[in-house]
């Protein structure tokens, strides 16, 4: 078994969650996750929307993951939400870290209009983190940024080439340094109980695959 878990460096020359996160859980993983911890690989996504889609299908070949879940910040957000849906759409609002802003372009041209999460049971792990104190929520919309773009291309993969693979995205708040580096008024929370929610999830769906592996 495999697990592939991915964030994102940051968009400016501040912090970025996602990746604090993932670095996080590789160096220190919580005792959920330190059975496997030889089976996580971890990395961290570039911010130039023209150099992602070939570092997600290098990744992907490379490591060939049963499970992938992808991290990325969402400031304004107060839960862990789970992604169910990514587009096949480049809008960016605001510039990546390379300065590109896409207005309308696909992600990958002629391919399907959107996926949607191979995660099962979305609902029973957003009521998993809740039981753990951990707000959480399903979402329907993942923007269309790079969040979105990295979603839409390891599930396109997917398609292409693993569909038994196990793919879904998170959006985490932000941490409570940012909150006093760079967004006083945004709400935020704390790693260690981000580092709890993204361990009870990847425990969820570990034990699902192991599981399902067996009856096989």
């Amino acid at each position: 078994m495999k697990i592939l878990l991915t964030g994102f460096e940051p968009n400016d020359d501040g912090l970025n969650a996602s990746e604090i996160v993932v670095r996080s859980l590789k160096d220190n993983p919580p005792p959920l996750l330190r059975e496997y911890r030889h089976d996580i690989h971890c990395k961290i996504m570039p911010g130039d929307t023209h150099a992602l889609g070939q570092v997600v299908d290098e990744t992907l070949a490379q490591v060939a993951p049963d499970i992938y879940l992808g991290l990325g910040q969402a400031r304004g957000y107060n839960r862990i939400a789970l992604e169910q849906m990514a587009k096949n759409l480049r809008y960016f609002v605001t510039p990546d870290r390379a300065g590109n802003t896409p207005k309308g372009e696909s992600i990958v041209p002629d391919a399907p209009l959107a996926y949607l999460s191979s995660l099962p049971s979305p609902n029973s792990l957003v009521t998993r983190l809740e039981q753990h104190t951990i707000p959480a929520r399903i979402a329907n919309d993942c923007g269309t940024h790079l969040c979105n773009q990295v979603f839409y291309q390891v599930l396109h993969w997917r398609a292409l080439h693993r569909p038994d693979m196990r793919v879904g995205f998170v959006h985490i708040p932000i941490l409570p340094e940012q909150v006093i580096q760079q967004w006083p008024d945004s709400p935020f929370m704390p790693l260690e109980m981000t580092r709890t929610a993204i361990a009870l999830i990847l425990d969820d769906q570990i034990t699902q695959y192991r599981s399902t592996t067996a009856l096989g």
